[in-house]
C-alpha cells in the first residue's frame, strides 16, 4: 500500500498496515480532564491542529453561574497558543464540548446527560490533578485519587474505547533516585485512604497526615503514587497507559516557541529572580532539575494513546505500559548554568515591571540563607508597604514575599535530591513514526537546542507571563539602566555611611584612651 497524504497510512517495515497518528484520530472522539490547564490547553491545540479530522474533543470544566458553554470555551483559547490554529483552520475550535462537573465530587460531578454524551469517546486523557505540594491530604486524594478512581469508573461504560491515558508525574514514587519505567510497591492502599478522605474532615486528616504519607515529601508525590496504584487494579479492564512527566516548562517549537501560562517550576524562579523581588535561596548550584518542554511531552502523550490503541491493542489484558517523559541527564537544568543564563539576560530582555535590579546570590548555608532572607526580602518588603500605605496604596510586597518562602521551602526536597530517569519506552515512541509522522510528531533534543531553550524561556516569561511587547524592550532596558545607576549610588552611599561610622567610631574611641590616660 502507498502512502497517503491525508491519512499517512503505508506499510510498517515488517510489510504489516501503518496506521498514522491522525488517521487513528480520524473521527475518534476524545475525552479529557486537566483541559484548561498548562498541559491540557497544549494538548487540545496541538490535538485539534495535527489531527484536523479528530471528532469531538469534550473538555471537563467547572461550573461557572451565568456562563454559557460558548463562553468557556473562548475563555480556553482565548490565549495566544490557539493564534496559529485560528489562522489555519478556525472551524477545530467547534469540536470543542464543555462538560461541566467536578473532578473532587462523585462521578466526576457530571451529570447523566452529560456522561450519555461521551458514549462514542475511545481516547481518554486524564489530566486533571491539584500540583500542589501543600493541599491537606484529604483535597489532595479527593482531586488525585478519587478523580482516577470515577473517571476508570466512567471509562468502563465506554463501548468503544481504545486508550485511557493517566497522567502522573516523574516524582509519583520520590524514594527511588533511579526511576525505572514501571510500576512501583504501594505506599499505602489507595481503597482505605481514599474511604477516610470521603469519611473524615479535613482536620482529622491533617493530624494524620505525617504518618499516613510515610516517606513521601508532601501529599501531592503521596497520592500521585496512590493514583498509579489504581491504574495497576484497573489495567485488565481498561487500555490503560500511566504517562510520567517530569518538570513541564516552557514550549521548545510550536506553536509559539517559549510559550508557558503558569509559575510553577523555573519560570517562577525567573519571574521572581528577573523583576527584582527574589534575591536569594537555598541552592546547590552543581544540581539539576529535569524539565521537559511542554510541546515535546504534549505529541508524546499523543503517541502513547496512538500506540496503545493500535500495535498495543491486541496485547494481554493486563498491559500496563509506563512512559518517563523525562530529559536525557546530559540535557537536564543545571542550576548555575540557569543563573548564569539568567544574569546574561537581565539586560537584553529586561522586564518593564522591575521592582529593583535583578540581583543576589544564593547557598547553600542556612543561617546566611536566613539573614539574606531578613535584609533582602523581609525589610525591603516592610519598607515599600509602609510607603503604600503612606501613600494611600495596597501594601504588596510582604504578602509576595510570604509566598516565595513558602514556594521555596516547598520546593526543597526536589532542589537537594536528583533523579535519573529511565526513558527507553518514552524516547521509543518517536521511533515507531513513519512518513508525515515523523515531521509532526518527532522530536530531538541537541546541546545547541538546549542552550537556546534557555535563552526562549526567559523570553517566553517576558512575552506570555508578563504581557510584554516585544516592542516595550528599548524602554525597559532603559529603565534598568537608570536602576543599575541608582544601585550603584545606594550601594556606594551605603558603603560611605559605613566607613563613616567606622571613622567617627575611631575617632571616639581614640578620644576616649586619651581622656583615660590624661585622667590618670
Amino acid at each position: 500500500m502507498s502512502a497517503n497524504k491525508n491519512s499517512g497510512s503505508s506499510m510498517d517495515g515488517g510489510g504489516g498496515y501503518y496506521c498514522s497518528v491522525p488517521e487513528f484520530y480520524t473521527g475518534a472522539e476524545v475525552f479529557l480532564t486537566g483541559g484548561t490547564g498548562f498541559m491540557g490547553k497544549v494538548l487540545i491545540e496541538k490535538l485539534l491542529r495535527s489531527c484536523p479530522d479528530v471528532g469531538r474533543v469534550f473538555v471537563l470544566m467547572r461550573c461557572k453561574q451565568g456562563k454559557t458553554p460558548e463562553t468557556r470555551v473562548r475563555e480556553l483559547t482565548n490565549n495566544p497558543l490557539f493564534e496559529t490554529l485560528k489562522m489555519k483552520n478556525p472551524d477545530a475550535l467547534n469540536k470543542l464540548v464543555p462538560i461541566f462537573g467536578d473532578c473532587m465530587q462523585l462521578r466526576l460531578g457530571m451529570s447523566e446527560r452529560d456522561i450519555d454524551q461521551l458514549r462514542n469517546v475511545s481516547v481518554v486523557f486524564h489530566l486533571a490533578a491539584s500540583v500542589r505540594f501543600n493541599d491537606p491530604l484529604k483535597d489532595a486524594i479527593l482531586t488525585n485519587v478519587l478523580s482516577t478512581r470515577e473517571i476508570f469508573e466512567i471509562c468502563k461504560g465506554l463501548p468503544a474505547l481504545k486508550a485511557v491515558v493517566h497522567v502522573s508525574t516523574a516524582y509519583s514514587n520520590p524514594e527511588h533516585k533511579h526511576m525505572e519505567e514501571r510500576i512501583y510497591p504501594p505506599k499505602a492502599d489507595w481503597k482505605k485512604m481514599l474511604e477516610c478522605a470521603l469519611q473524615f474532615d479535613h482536620q482529622v486528616l491533617n493530624i494524620l497526615t505525617d504518618k499516613v504519607t510515610n516517606s513521601a515529601p508532601n501529599t501531592y508525590t503521596f497520592t500521585k503514587g496512590l493514583a498509579e496504584q489504581i491504574c495497576l487494579d484497573y489495567q485488565d479492564q481498561l487500555p490503560l497507559v500511566i504517562f510520567r512527566p517530569s518538570v513541564v516548562v516552557n514550549t521548545i517549537d510550536e506553536p509559539l516557541v517559549g510559550w508557558i501560562d503558569n509559575l510553577n517550576g523555573p519560570s517562577g524562579m525567573l519571574l521572581g529572580a528577573g523583576t527584582g523581588i527574589v534575591r536569594t535561596d537555598l541552592l546547590p548550584m552543581e544540581n539539576r532539575v529535569n524539565t521537559i518542554p511542554a510541546d515535546i511531552s504534549i505529541k508524546a502523550l499523543l503517541l502513547a494513546a496512538w500506540q496503545r490503541g493500535t500495535k498495543e491493542q491486541t496485547l494481554r489484558e493486563d498491559f500496563l505500559p509506563v512512559y518517563n517523559s523525562a530529559a536525557e541527564y546530559e540535557h537536564s537544568w543545571q542550576y548555575k548554568k540557569m543563573l548564569d543564563c539568567g544574569k546574561a539576560n537581565m539586560t537584553k530582555l529586561s522586564f518593564t515591571r522591575l521592582l529593583w535590579v535583578p540581583g543576589g546570590s544564593v547557598t547553600t548555608w542556612r543561617l546566611k540563607y536566613y539573614v539574606m532572607v531578613l535584609f533582602t526580602h523581609i525589610l525591603p518588603a516592610l519598607l515599600i508597604d509602609a510607603l503604600c500605605l503612606l501613600t494611600g496604596k495596597k501594601p504588596f510586597l510582604m504578602k509576595i514575599q510570604r509566598k516565595v518562602f513558602l514556594a521555596q521551602a516547598s520546593l526543597r526536597y526536589f532542589v537537594y535530591n536528583q533523579w535519573i530517569f529511565e526513558t527507553k519506552r518514552f524516547r521509543s515512541l518517536r521511533n515507531e513514526l513513519q512518513g508525515d509522522d515523523i515531521s509532526t510528531f518527532s522530536w530531538h533534543l541537541s546541546e545547541e537546542k538546549v542552550d537556546q531553550f534557555y535563552f526562549d524561556c526567559w523570553l517566553g516569561v517576558r512575552r506570555y507571563l508578563l504581557n510584554d511587547p516585544d516592542e516595550t524592550l528599548p524602554k525597559a532596558i532603559k529603565k534598568m539602566n537608570r536602576l543599575i545607576l541608582i544601585d550603584r549610588i545606594v550601594k556606594a552611599g551605603f558603603a560611605l555611611l559605613v566607613l563613616y561610622l567606622l571613622w567617627r567610631s575611631s575617632i571616639f574611641h581614640n578620644l576616649e584612651t586619651q581622656l583615660v590616660r590624661h585622667s590618670r
